[in-house]
């Protein structure tokens, strides 16, 4: 399997805040499996999940019907995909109708954090709750998602990259979807961000810089590995035709 020069952000995040030991443990497994289906469709229509329109007029919302058959136009030929992102649309568009929520889009600016990678936590719309504009990522990995340090992450890159300007104190909020540990099925589960607990820039620059140099050692290893893999093109016991 090749494994791609940059970090999925997912990834990035994650890693990048956690002490050097454990960045390469972590990195190293990761591409070490095939995950059984993307939830990529349910990403494409998180502002349609939001109700996100061109402004805040009573203009149409996208309906169920639309959703459902644009997450069916995303997954393509892999209808595997199909279920599991409209299980958690499903969940999430629930969510938002009993919070009332009402959303802008707008497009917002990849961050480039250089070795050729970029990051956009944040989707294309912001939402109003509670008369305060709400910046949302949302995260549906079952596993390998964001912990602790990952959220640290992300809300200090949104921090410092988009809740500035006309966002300057907007609120900022990661939605993941656990397992209910007594029911099994999954659930919403929103996390916000207190401003005293952002990382400054120059550590999280930092933290990036240090995690893509031991990325890079792994992809030395790799290659070494995948080298000593590879057929000599000498034949050991063929039958001598």
């Amino acid at each position: 399997m090749k494994t791609p020069r940059s970090l999925p952000e997912t990834d990035l995040a994650r890693v990048a805040l956690q002490p050097d030991d454990q960045k390469r443990i972590v990195l190293r497994a990761v591409r070490s499996f095939v995950p059984p289906h993307s939830l990529a469709p349910l990403r494409k229509v998180a502002g349609a999940l939001y109700a996100a329109r061109p402004s805040l007029f009573d203009l149409p919302k996208c309906t169920w019907p639309e959703i459902d058959a644009a997450i069916r136009k995303y997954s393509g030929p892999n209808l595997h995909w199909i279920e599991p992102n409209l299980a958690l649309a499903k969940l999430l568009s629930e969510y938002n109708e009993q919070r009332g929520i009402k959303a802008v889009e707008w497009e917002f600016p990849f961050i480039p954090v250089g070795y050729g990678a970029k990051i956009k936590f944040w989707h294309d719309f912001y939402s109003i709750q509670d008369g305060v504009p709400v910046l949302s990522f949302l995260d549906p990995r079952l596993t390998d998602g964001l912990g602790k340090f990952g959220r640290a992450f992300v809300f200090s890159a949104m921090h410092h990259n988009v809740a500035i300007g006309d966002f300057e104190g907007t609120r900022l909020e990661i939605i993941r979807f656990p397992k209910n540990k007594y029911t099994g099925e999954r659930e919403v589960e929103v996390f916000t961000f207190d401003e005293r607990d952002v990382v400054p820039e120059a550590s999280l620059n930092k933290a990036i810089d240090d995690t893509y140099k031991i990325w890079r050692e792994i992809l030395a290893e790799r290659q070494v590995e995948q080298r000593r893999q590879r057929p000599t093109g000498t034949d050991d016991g063929g039958f001598g035709f």
